[in-house]
């Protein structure tokens, strides 16, 4: 049985039911089908109800969730391994999407398009010198398909990038400087921005923090498209309020909602963007033809798209 945890329109699950003409397919539409219908269910489509449900699951061989970061689905990583699932993510369906909102936090703040924003609802006429894209040298942190995308959008507008990857040793990439664990931090001082395309992992918590917020220039933006936790934001919220950065646009973070008291709200150099990177979408959304796709091959007894690394995270 093949088990989706959403409800799909009529043409995906046509293609469903093609890619799997054998197989049936059942639909869950509540927290207390999902557990009763998991019992049967040797594939799970997308993540509603999975993480509840999953201690119901008898013959469960693959999951295929519809978010690009797993971390939440891997609190049940034991459970999973115990029953042998294997586990894919929708890694670059948001990559041009997501690219798109790091472009425009980042152009936001070069342009202060927030701050004159705030200067209009004020009606007040006031000129800036303002910084550009072109000529800037950005620092990404990730290698993965969406730190690609924003390399190749920042290198089209004329900015300079270097990405950081999980590895021993520099390296060069579609004609990018590649820094490896060795080095990456000696490129921080000559940084204007840091965009933190970074998976949440145990290893990766807190990998932007204050040593790391310190070694920038107090010219220096920092983005964070990636997952909440990776940078430590009080330490960040510090360090703009102190004139030590300056500012910061931020998608994720540690806690959300971002809740109303927080001090974030309050320090115009930071902008705030509700986890919107990936937008809300439906009743037809962007992960259906991976879906597809994937379940093409697991019935053919193929190699999976973007299958995750249990030990790794992602």
């Amino acid at each position: 049985m093949i088990l989706l945890m959403y409800d799909p329109v009529q043409a995906h699950l046509q293609r469903l039911q093609q890619a799997a003409p054998d197989q049936e397919i059942a639909i869950a539409h509540s927290l207390e089908e999902a557990q009763k219908l998991i019992t049967n269910a040797e594939i799970v489509l997308g993540n509603r109800y999975f993480i509840q449900s999953l201690p119901f699951a008898g013959k469960l061989r693959w999951m295929q969730s519809n978010s690009v970061g797993v971390d939440i689905i891997l609190t049940q990583k034991q459970l999973l391994l115990e029953k042998a699932v294997t586990l894919s993510c929708a890694r670059g369906v948001y990559d041009a999407e997501l690219a798109e909102h790091t472009v425009t936090l980042l152009l936001a703040l070069l342009r202060n398009i927030h701050l004159l924003r705030d200067e209009q609802n004020a009606h007040s006429w006031q000129r800036h010198r303002l910084r550009t894209l072109h000529g800037s040298r950005c620092l990404i942190l990730g290698w993965g398909s969406l730190a690609q995308e924003i390399a190749r959008l920042i290198t089209a507008m004329g900015g300079h990038v270097a990405a950081v990857r999980n590895q021993p040793e520099d390296s060069e990439a579609q004609g990018i400087s590649i820094f490896g664990q060795q080095n990456w931090q000696a490129q921080l001082p000559d940084t204007d921005a840091l965009i933190i395309c970074l998976p949440k992992t145990p290893g990766t918590h807190h990998f932007v923090n204050g040593a790391i917020l310190d070694q920038l220039p107090n010219r220096a933006f920092v983005i964070n498209i990636g997952r909440g936790g990776t940078l430590d934001d009080h330490a960040l919220l510090e360090r703009v309020q102190a004139g030590q950065l300056a500012g910061a646009g931020l998608d994720v973070f540690e806690e959300e909602p971002l809740v109303a008291s927080h001090p974030m709200w309050a320090e115009p150099r930071i902008l705030i963007t509700p986890h919107v990177g990936r937008s809300l979408e439906g009743p037809e959304f962007k992960w259906q033809p991976l879906f597809e796709e994937n379940l093409a091959r697991y019935m053919r007894g193929e190699t999976l798209l973007n299958v995750v690394n249990y030990e790794k995270g992602y």
